[in-house]
């Protein structure tokens, strides 16, 4: 795997003595990838689909930029991507990430810069519409449109959506079922001895159900399939749900993640039994009932 740019192209890229700041290289970054694709006659498209799109970016916030290119251009650009990626700052990484699309970051203060770039073909650009984006406006997204307006009217199709579950019920049925499936494997991993995969399944699986529990709860579900469960989870949860929640953090020992199940097995109890009772859905409290016994 990739982790440090090549020599041969970072070798002609002037570097900066002092680092810019980060709000400052963001500007920066965003205008010259700009200033690129409108002079590239292969580029038709350039869209921010970040979070900065959505209104809720902040000064620590990364760059997500898709790029539409031509379809006989698309091969030859992601084949030369990092010398295209450097020419727009002191590039401090460049790879392809395992979701497969390339990842750059810049030199900036306090932190470096994270920029996160998406090729697509230009005759796909129909499938921004079942994106799950929800831009504050199309301009807001759509940063260059040479398609003859068709990225454009797509991403008004998304302005504003819900990004909630289509079916609250299956959500739940899945979030809940995953949840309860997953404690008995992780206890299944700690009887085998492998504390490090049962640390990696609780935290990883099991708290991600949870936060998706969490809420479920609270009604939280707006930005369900635009982001993961736990962003922001603090603001959205009571008190008493967040003193629960904090005490199902994985401490030192081969004795923690017992623990730290067992707190989360009786949280996701009462999460389970609220929002069935809530909404008169049905779900496997007996099972449940099995899995706290066995933690105890």
């Amino acid at each position: 795997m990739q982790f440090m740019v090549d020599f041969e192209f970072t070798k002609s890229v002037q570097i900066q003595q002092t680092p810019m700041h980060l709000s400052d290289v963001r500007r920066d970054v965003q205008q010259q990838i700009l200033n690129a694709v409108q002079a590239d006659d292969r580029v038709v498209g350039l869209i921010n689909y970040g979070s900065t799109s959505e209104g809720r970016g902040d000064e620590w916030s990364d760059l997500d930029f898709a790029l539409f290119i031509r379809d006989d251009a698309l091969n030859g650009f992601e084949q030369n991507w990092k010398p295209w990626a450097a020419q727009f700052g002191d590039l401090l990484l460049a790879f392809i990430s395992s979701v497969g699309h390339p990842w750059a970051v810049y030199d900036a203060e306090p932190m470096p810069l994270r920029v996160d770039f998406a090729f697509h073909p230009a005759s796909t650009c129909q499938k921004i519409s079942t994106w799950p984006n929800a831009p504050t406006s199309v301009e807001a997204m759509v940063l260059y449109d040479a398609s003859d307006g068709r990225i454009s009217a797509y991403v008004a199709q998304i302005v504003g959506q819900s990004l909630a579950p289509d079916d609250l019920a299956k959500a739940f049925e899945q979030v809940c079922g995953g949840f309860w499936y997953y404690l008995l494997r992780t206890q299944v991993k700690l009887l085998r001895g492998q504390h490090w995969a049962a640390r990696h399944d609780f935290n990883f699986i099991i708290m991600g159900n949870l936060f998706a529990l969490l809420r479920l709860e609270a009604g939280a579900v707006g930005h369900w399939r635009g982001a993961a469960a736990a962003v922001d989870i603090e603001r959205v949860i009571t008190e008493q749900r967040l003193a629960q929640l904090n005490e199902c953090i994985l401490g030192e020992g081969e004795t923690a993640v017992s623990s730290a199940m067992r707190h989360a097995a009786i949280l996701g109890q009462q999460l389970c039994a609220q929002i069935t009772q809530q909404n008169n859905w049905n779900w496997p409290h007996f099972l449940a009932e099995k899995v706290l016994k066995m933690l105890e």
